[in-house]
């Protein structure tokens, strides 16, 4: 059964996704020296960002990586990497170290031992992971339809593959995608899933009927996580 936390407002969304993630970090970082953190794109999970910015952490021993990326420029508007590094590595955070997935092959598929070599020396399984959903259903990458999903949800899957999403709108133009691995997720010590709105809510009720297969739902089933929303 999915563990909701629903809040009044997105200001008390934040607070509380703050303190239970800077809880799990600290945590890590007590315990083994370094933490792992593993971060969405897109503008829902920007105020919590701002907010981690102040956070008191001893951020130079956190590592801060993708859930996924576009495979578009590092100029590139839509660049998750870009937009983790401006919008949550400033301030005190600004001593984490950024690990993103984008590199100069042509294609992620071209990329994926370079990207998995690269996540190889992130202090893995993740401390905390924040995930995203869109109304398509899809988390991370992992699009419904998309080429390369069943590899990506398949058992002992490394831990970013490349996927090929079909052109929508929620994918715009983007298609050629890089992405934790199902598998990756769900051995995280922590996974939290972060909502905003009406449509985003009833979505997510859909997809955790056990008659969906819509991948935020396959995730769910296969590794229970906290979902947190606010309207």
């Amino acid at each position: 059964m999915a563990n909701w936390r629903q809040f009044e407002d997105r200001d008390a969304l934040v607070t509380a996704l703050r303190a239970g993630i800077e809880s799990q970090l600290q945590a890590a970082v007590e315990t083994r020296g370094q933490a792992s953190w593993a971060v969405s794109g897109g503008s829902t999970p920007k105020p919590l960002f701002e907010a981690m910015q102040q956070s008191p952490l001893e951020w130079r021993h956190i590592d801060v990586a993708l859930v996924d990326e576009r495979w578009v420029p590092f100029d590139h508007p839509r660049s998750n990497e870009v937009f983790v590094a401006q919008n949550l590595l400033a301030a005190r955070a600004a001593d984490a170290r950024l690990v993103g997935m984008k590199t100069g092959h042509d294609t992620a598929a071209d990329a994926t031992e370079e990207v998995n070599t690269r996540y190889g020396a992130i202090a893995q399984p993740f401390d905390s992971v924040l995930l995203g959903v869109g109304l398509d259903g899809h988390t991370a990458s992992l699009f419904p339809g998309a080429e390369g999903l069943e590899a990506a949800f398949a058992a002992g899957a490394p831990t970013c593959v490349a996927l090929t999403a079909k052109k929508s709108a929620v994918t715009g133009d983007e298609v050629d995608r890089m992405s934790l691995s199902a598998d990756a997720i769900a051995q995280a010590r922590h996974v939290l899933v972060m909502i905003t709105g009406h449509e985003k809510k009833a979505m997510m009720e859909q997809a955790l009927e056990p008659s969906s297969s819509l991948p935020i739902g396959r995730l769910h089933a296969l590794r229970p996580f906290d979902i947190y929303w606010a309207p």
